[in-house]
């Protein structure tokens, strides 16, 4: 059963630190990073919406995509435009950039949902992780006061006590490495996630 709640893939990001291929096209062993995403997504909720600057590259995708209403080429416009044209409640957020999204985890976090919060976000080792976590729709107006002040930290429009964070023990429980937070934003990161892979291929 696919969860009421939207999957929202952010992939406008401007590539600055990984040069050559957009990252959103990225393969890491033999798939595309984004299509990995957008897989599980499928199979997890009833609506995936994929935000992007380019629309035109994506025109052969069989997906939702969207484009920020309020440009700015952030992640917080991003989440903006992926709660704005949800049809859920809810959205679960992720980066086109993180190849180890996983089911268990992303289950676990869309379960903590409940109507008294407008986040749930997991805490790791480096704090909150702002790119694996579900946003209300009740964010939009809080979103759009910080980016009208240029004000682009995602966690900054926060209202603690609408904030429900999950501990870093109960993810690690599910995923003892936490790649699932693992980002690919420079060459480096490019080569570990291959090793990554060729590990779990082992």
């Amino acid at each position: 059963m696919k969860f009421d709640c939207t999957g929202v893939i952010l992939a406008g990001g401007k590539n600055s630190r990984l040069p050559g291929q957009k990252k959103t096209f990225r393969k890491i062993g033999d798939v595309m990073i984004l299509e990995s995403i957008y897989e599980l997504f499928s199979n997890l909720f009833k609506e995936v919406i994929i935000v992007v600057n380019e629309p035109k590259e994506f025109a052969a995708w069989d997906m939702t995509v969207v484009t920020d209403i309020i440009p700015s080429q952030c992640a917080l416009a991003g989440l903006h435009a992926g709660l704005f044209y949800a049809s859920f409640p809810y959205v679960y957020a992720a980066a086109c950039d993180t190849p180890f999204v996983k089911q268990s985890v992303v289950e676990y976090i869309v379960g903590q949902i409940e109507p008294k919060y407008e986040v749930v976000i997991p805490r790791t080792d480096d704090g909150l992780e702002a790119l694996s976590a579900v946003y209300s729709k009740d964010c939009i107006p809080l979103i759009e006061n910080n980016l009208k002040k240029n004000i682009f930290m995602i966690k900054k429009f926060f209202r603690k006590k609408k904030v429900k964070e999950i501990p870093v023990e109960q993810l690690k429980a599910l995923d003892p490495a936490m790649e699932f937070v693992f980002n690919v934003n420079t060459p480096e990161d490019l080569e570990k996630a291959k090793t990554i892979v060729n590990k779990i291929r082992q």
